[in-house]
């Protein structure tokens, strides 16, 4: 799909975790470095890191990728700001991409063929999601006219309204590990496992 840009939200404190979840490491990759490596494998341009809680130390992780990392100084506030700073930048470009991918670092099933089935699904003008726990969510694609929906979320959650309120123009891709995701000290024990 031509036009594809990508946004990472890994601005988050991890507070339940109680320590950064984008750098918990699985077979010896960081979840952070992960997600930027599936991105790029899904030929996403440009990669929009958005970064806050300790921005420095996820800097480094993904270095080796062609990413673009912006800083949200207003991450405390909920995922809404994060995902508006990484969407502005996207809308900022000149050419503008017609499409954003839409991912989080704490889904530990997430994989290439998981963004491939979604690419490929993908139509113009429209917005394809993940299906997990009996509701659409990211992974999602979504076209460039949704942009100002996106950059005009609040709080804490994230595209979930856009979904909803665009039920009909949503096609979705079932994801049922996506609902697995790292959040507490008991998950990560359990991964450790």
């Amino acid at each position: 799909m031509p036009e594809l840009a990508c946004v990472i939200l890994a601005a988050g404190g991890s507070a339940r975790l109680g320590q950064p979840k984008q750098l918990v490491k699985i077979d010896g990759e960081t979840l952070l470095r992960r997600t930027a490596r599936l991105a790029a494998e899904a030929v996403c341009d440009p990669i929009v890191v958005v970064l806050g809680s300790e921005a420095e130390r996820m800097r480094a992780e993904v270095f080796e990728y062609d990413t673009v990392i912006v800083t949200n100084s207003d991450w405390s506030s909920g995922m809404g700001s994060s995902l508006r700073s990484g969407v502005e930048a996207v809308a900022g470009l000149d050419p503008q991409p017609a499409n954003v991918l839409l991912l989080v670092c704490d889904q530990l099933a997430l994989s290439a063929d998981v963004l491939r089935r979604l690419i490929e699904r993908h139509r113009p003008g429209a917005i394809t999601a993940s299906r997990y726990g009996g509701r659409p969510g990211v992974p999602a694609i979504f076209s460039a006219a949704f942009y100002p929906e996106l950059m005009a979320v609040t709080g804490d959650r994230g595209a979930r309204g856009i979904l909803e309120r665009h039920a009909s123009a949503v096609t979705c891709v079932d994801f049922p590990e996506g609902e697995a995701d790292l959040d507490t000290r008991e998950q990560l024990d359990r991964i450790a496992k």
